[in-house]
């Protein structure tokens, strides 16, 4: 097995992410990619497999990291659901800013997922995040005893809607190239916005007050 050259790893991931950004996956080419580090396709394909191995090689750690920590956060809330639900506004706002700070940390990475993934296995990954802050406000619905679904206040479709709008709303930071200081005072507004609502939700006594 021939040995492989040092640094060409990181050369490639390097040309890779500028291929990406520039092109999109779709577009991106290997040839270009290959030349602009000066190797060839073939070593590529030995050390990532394929395109999609090498876009995943790129965001996969970030991908990862940001889901256990996203996770983690809503557990630990979640544990202390009854403690918090007249302070959530507050935590919130503490975690929020948490999140624009490992976004902005790790900034191309994220563009690469936002606005560059379109046929690779990352194009969901607002999905994915979505779906696990649905199931800890379930939980959180739940644990309180708050009888917001019950009543019909609000649905399992109504939380994914507006949960994937919220992050929706809070990656368009990263789409639209947004200083990290203007990204927070854009998502502070944004949080705010929605916080009202979701108070209206889990507190309002009737279906439809209109």
């Amino acid at each position: 097995m021939a040995k492989q050259i040092e640094g060409v790893y990181e050369k490639v991931l390097e040309c890779a992410k500028v291929e990406f950004l520039e092109k999109g996956f779709q577009e991106a080419s290997l040839r270009t990619i290959a030349q602009n580090a000066e190797t060839s396709t073939g070593s590529i394909y030995t050390r990532f497999s394929d395109k999609a191995g090498l876009f995943e090689a790129l965001v996969l750690p970030v991908v990862d990291e940001l889901k256990c920590w996203f996770s983690e956060e809503q557990e630990k809330f979640h544990l202390r659901a009854n403690d918090q639900k007249n302070d959530f506004s507050q935590y919130s706002k503490d975690k929020n800013l948490s999140f624009i700070d490992y976004v902005y940390q790790n900034f191309d990475v994220f563009k690469l997922l936002i606005s560059c993934s379109d046929g690779t296995i990352f194009s969901n990954f607002v999905h994915d995040i979505v779906e696990v802050d649905v199931h800890y406000t379930v939980k959180f619905i739940e644990t309180t005893e708050n009888d917001a679904l019950v009543n019909g206040r609000a649905s399992l479709p109504l939380l994914h809607i507006l949960s994937s709008a919220y992050y929706s709303g809070v990656f368009e930071t990263v789409v639209h190239n947004m200083s990290k200081e203007d990204a927070v005072i854009y998502t502070s507004q944004l949080r705010r916005f929605f916080l009202q609502g979701w108070k209206d939700i889990f507190y309002r006594k009737g279906v439809d007050d209109d």
